[in-house]
């Protein structure tokens, strides 16, 4: 019995039971049949339970059927209560049932189910397809019991009580196989299932870290657990904004969600993410923040595998598109059941490795997959330029950019790096060495910040470790220089570091190693994929050797290719047919090396609007001499002039590229910055994170926030964030002191990206602090405020429990205004604020419906704002708090306010209000109110709102959003109230005074 039935057995039957009358001794007993609208609760002469407690009922079903089925989807609050809504309001239409418990159970638990659905109205209008599942199961399973129930009835004509009895055990054993979301332990799927989950832990649950593959043959795969590194994600922003609570690490923002469309550059740790997505769904090890995978079976799917195909995969496909050894070893049908039944994490990687015609065919597989498996969690990766923003969000997909590493990230980085390097070692005088280097790096860091700013993914980071373990401390300075030692630590180095002389009996130097690579490099790029077939490969290299009669015979390809994939670290087998760079950065940095030697810059300049050919442009750039450089930036220049629809990318591209020319004609690099000047300043979000791409250059082209708009001087901040670095920091100081609240608060929202104590002290030591928040967001941060010349008053804590932190370093009264995120380990306990004796206002962003108020006890707070209040939410609390006058509410779903008294507000503003009849009795509930802000998220209906009652109002405020008309108020004096209504378009009346005079 799966546990579904069981819930539904053990559970169910006696919740359901208390919807119905207990018999007396011989109840009913009579020749007229008792109808089933006088055998509820809340009817006839038996009354025990009314609509709130028949509520209870429903919502414990759920909580109790969720709870004890693991494998059972997560199902959002909002989600919840709809189910809750719908559950009560059609268990009640039992009430208007006119037949008799015997033709009931004549009907069957089935139709029971629809006639009772529709008495009750279409119920699961505006429901999501989980939702709707979830109430029909609930209401299918929940019949089946009503019937049981009334088969039982000592009034149950005693013979089709025999024959009803047989045909209720027979359903129900039905509806247990049903209900049961797992096959068996012993079923040939739940076999399959956990060999292939086995196969993802070994498959996936090692690193290959670039570098520590030198001195440790065979042991060159690091436990993923230990190498990962959870990195920082920031949702998208179009308005140039960049809120600090929109920035999460990858756990915080992936839980609850369905469907995600990560995006990153180049070597961000995309891939990564995914693989430890999938390894810790398989090995059931993750935090509470990812219980969304718990039970759930994950696919990998590599969209660089499909290069060659004409259509994309169905589910029975998917373990074959992975490269899965057990592919033909699964049951017939089982990807398809696991998908399904909502157990399935879809991980699609690499939409950017696919040529731009593939994405098309790609958005139409998704759509069909995610039509077909709605409750399926995907995950879509790919480059920021290969898709647009928003590109799957009709499909319901949010998305999030992969940010670059800070530099608290990199020092771990760093740290974890060299943790697996000592991993490998055994002896002491060696271990002592690589902490010497681990110690000599940390400094090296921090006495050259620009290696920051090279720093800036997982890749780097990694390069960054083994050059400078590899070359006794000494690094090079710049991005290209950084490669190209990369790739002679992997050619040479490699093989002399662990002794390996002329391996396959072949001797190749560097260079002519770097010139088959590249070739291979080059046809990969010219032809839009990131893989090639073995045999191809051979074929390009035999194509190369006759230039190398020293090497070996033409005949000897495949020897070649043999030894470049096995000896020089820079190829890799994804199948055993196929082959790739171990990384596409290398790939690029080889092609374009490639096609600068074979003189293609037209083709690199018509190929610049191409997404794919952006990394290998600004390589082609480093590689090239003086004047091949000023030829291609003058190309990439003249086209964008061309090409107004692709104006912007051109500029942006050259100006981007000027990072790699080392030696350029000034009156070339003049030309690129002058075009790339007329997209400056950016006014989105977008624009900022496109403009940041060109480096520390637009930093000396941007103005100052007194020449722009509020939405130009916040993207800039956006920009020069991204760009990070002294320099940045530095630039980032004209904008501390701006007149408008929203700059500054951008600029302390940078403070993650940059140094803690430097941009401490750079910034918020004398930065107007007074309007905005310092969002606090580790122990170090915490540190910096004690150094401040001034405590800043208002603090935006995304860990509550930081604030012990605060408490011990500030001074009770310095903090006057505090903005909390969820709580820490999702318990509903919110921090005590005794401590903080001058708090004045408490933000709560995003409380669960079981958060407890009680700790505002002990506060001072005068003013409490409460975002995303859910359903359920307990305020009672609130009467407690001795200063409280002043509450702030938001809604994401629906307006939602228990019956609760709060005398002592006087004032009160609730926002996402969609009609007047959702508010609340403001006479009753907040009798000493004297000023009302409502902000109105759609255009209401026409029902006035009557503050008659409401004595003491003297200041009502609405705002609406596109709309034309404002609901009417009733009962206000015009002399005595004063009224102010804004609306973005306000052709019609605003608001309507009805019967008082004019």
């Amino acid at each position: 019995m799966g546990m579904a039935a069981r819930v539904a057995t053990s559970l169910i039957s006696p919740l359901v039971a208390k919807l119905f009358v207990r018999e007396g001794s011989g109840a009913d007993l009579v020749s007229k049949p008792v109808r089933v609208s006088q055998l509820v609760t809340w009817r006839g002469q038996k009354r025990t339970l009314d609509e709130r407690d028949v509520r209870k009922i429903s919502e414990k079903l759920i909580s109790r059927t969720l709870a004890a089925n693991p494998y059972e989807p997560a199902v959002r609050d909002g989600d919840r209560i709809a189910v809750a809504d719908a559950l009560t309001k059609t268990l009640l239409s039992l009430g208007d049932l006119e037949m008799d418990d015997v033709q009931a159970v004549h009907l069957g638990h089935i139709e029971l189910a629809r006639k009772l659905s529709a008495a009750a109205g279409d119920s699961t209008r505006n429901m999501s397809a989980d939702a709707t599942n979830l109430y029909h199961s609930l209401l299918d399973v929940c019949c089946l019991h009503i019937l049981q129930f009334f088969t039982q009835r000592s009034a149950f004509i005693p013979a089709t009580l025999i024959t009803q009895t047989r045909m209720i055990d027979e359903t129900i054993r039905r509806m247990e196989t049903l209900t049961a979301r797992l096959p068996s332990p012993h079923s040939q799927d739940a076999d399959f299932e956990q060999r292939y989950l086995e196969h993802l832990g070994v498959r996936y649950g090692k690193l290959v870290i670039f570098g520590l593959d030198l001195s440790a043959p065979g042991q060159a795969r690091w436990p993923l657990d230990t190498a990962y590194l959870s990195l920082e994600l920031s949702t998208q922003n179009r308005d140039g904004g960049g809120s600090a609570t929109h920035r999460l690490r990858v756990e915080e923002a992936l839980s609850g969600k369905h469907r995600v469309v990560l995006r990153g550059p180049a070597g961000s740790g995309k891939t990564t993410l995914a693989q430890w997505l999938a390894v810790s769904a398989a090995q059931n090890d993750f935090d509470d923040e990812l219980a969304f995978l718990r039970g759930r079976v994950p696919f990998i799917l590599p969209l660089r595998s499909l290069a060659q195909e004409s259509t994309l995969p169905t589910a029975h496909k998917f373990l074959a598109m992975a490269g899965s050894m057990l592919d033909g070893a699964q049951p017939k049908g089982w990807a398809d059941r696991v998908l399904h039944g909502g157990r399935g994490i879809v991980l699609v990687d690499g939409v950017d490795e696919i040529s731009e015609s593939k994405r098309l065919l790609t958005k139409r597989w998704l759509t069909e997959l995610t039509e077909t498996y709605p409750r399926t969690f995907f995950l879509v990766t790919t480059r920021p330029s290969a898709v647009p923003i928003g590109w799957a969000s009709d499909l319901g997909f949010v998305e999030y950019d992969l940010l670059p590493l800070n530099q608290r990230d990199v020092d771990k980085f760093v740290n974890r790096w060299h943790d697996a390097a000592l991993s490998t070692l055994g002896d002491a005088e060696e271990r002592i060495e690589v902490e010497r280097y681990r110690a000599a790096l940390h400094v090296t860091l921090r006495r050259k910040p620009d290696l920051y700013q090279l720093a800036t993914n997982p890749l780097m980071c990694s390069v960054i470790c083994a050059l400078h373990r590899d070359r006794r401390s000494q690094l090079p300075e710049g991005r290209m220089d950084l490669y190209a030692a990369a790739l002679r630590m992997l050619l040479v180095r490699r093989d002399k570091e662990r002794e390996v002389i002329t391996p396959e009996g072949l001797q190749l130097t560097e260079e002519q190693q770097v010139q088959l690579l590249q070739r291979l490099a080059y046809w990969l790029i010219r032809n839009g994929r990131s893989e090639a077939t073995q045999s191809l490969a051979v074929r390009i290299i035999r194509e190369r050797l006759p230039s190398m009669p020293h090497v070996v015979p033409v005949d000897g390809a495949r020897q070649v290719f043999r030894h470049l994939l096995l000896r020089s670290g820079l190829l890799r087998e994804p199948t055993p047919d196929t082959v790739d760079f171990i990384h596409r950065t290398f790939q690029d940095y080889l092609g374009a090396k490639a096609a600068v030697e074979t003189s293609d810059l037209d083709l690199l300049a018509q190929n610049a609007g191409d997404d794919q050919w952006e990394d290998v442009i600004r390589m082609a750039v480093g590689h090239a001499r003086e004047r091949e450089r000023a030829e291609l930036l003058r190309k990439l220049v003249v086209i964008g002039d061309q090409r107004p629809s692709q104006r912007r990318r051109y500029h942006l591209l050259a100006a981007a590229s000027l990072e790699n020319a080392t030696t350029l004609d000034p009156a070339v690099r003049a030309e690129v910055i002058s075009r790339a000047a007329f997209l400056i300043p950016p006014t989105t979000g977008e624009d900022a994170e496109n403009l940041a791409q060109a480096g520390a250059v637009v930093l000396d082209v941007l103005s100052g926030p007194a020449d722009m708009t509020e939405e130009q001087a916040v993207a800039s901040v956006r920009t020069i964030g991204l760009i990070g670095g002294p320099a940045a920091l530095q630039r980032l100081r004209a904008y501390k002191d701006a007149r408008q609240r929203v700059v500054r608060q951008a600029v302390v929202n940078a403070w993650p990206r940059f140094d803690t104590v430097e941009f401490a002290e750079a910034i918020l030591a004398d930065c107007r602090c007074d309007d905005i928040e310092i969002p606090v967001t580790n122990a170090e941060q915490v540190a910096c405020l004690r150094q401040l010349p001034k405590a800043p008053p208002n603090l935006s804590l995304p860990r509550p429990s930081l604030i012990y932190e605060v408490s011990a370093v500030l001074d009770r009264d310095s903090v006057v205004s505090l903005a909390l995120g969820a709580a820490d380990d999702r318990t509903s306990e919110l921090p005590a604020l005794g401590g903080l004796t001058g708090l004045r206002r408490l933000h709560v962003r995003n409380p669960t419906s079981t958060v407890s108020l009680e700790p505002l006890a002990d506060s001072r707070i005068r003013e409490l704002v409460l975002d995303c209040v859910p359903v359920g939410l307990d305020l009672s609390a609130l009467r407690a708090v001795p200063l409280l006058t002043t509450l702030s509410l938001s809604f994401a779903d629906r307006v939602a306010l228990a019956e609760v008294a709060l005398p002592s507000i006087t004032a009160l503003r609730l926002k996402g209000v969609a009609d007047t009849e959702q508010l609340p009795d403001f006479a009753r509930l907040f009798p000493e109110l004297t000023r009302l802000h409502l902000h109105l998220h759609r255009r209401p209906r026409r029902a006035p709102l009557d503050l008659s009652r409401v004595r003491g109002i003297d200041s009502v405020s609405i705002r609406v959003r596109n709309t034309t008309k404002v609901i009417g108020l009733e009962g206000l004096d015009p002399r005595r109230v004063s009224v102010t209504v804004e609306g973005r378009r306000t052709g019609g009346i605003l608001a309507s005074f009805r019967n008082q005079p004019s």
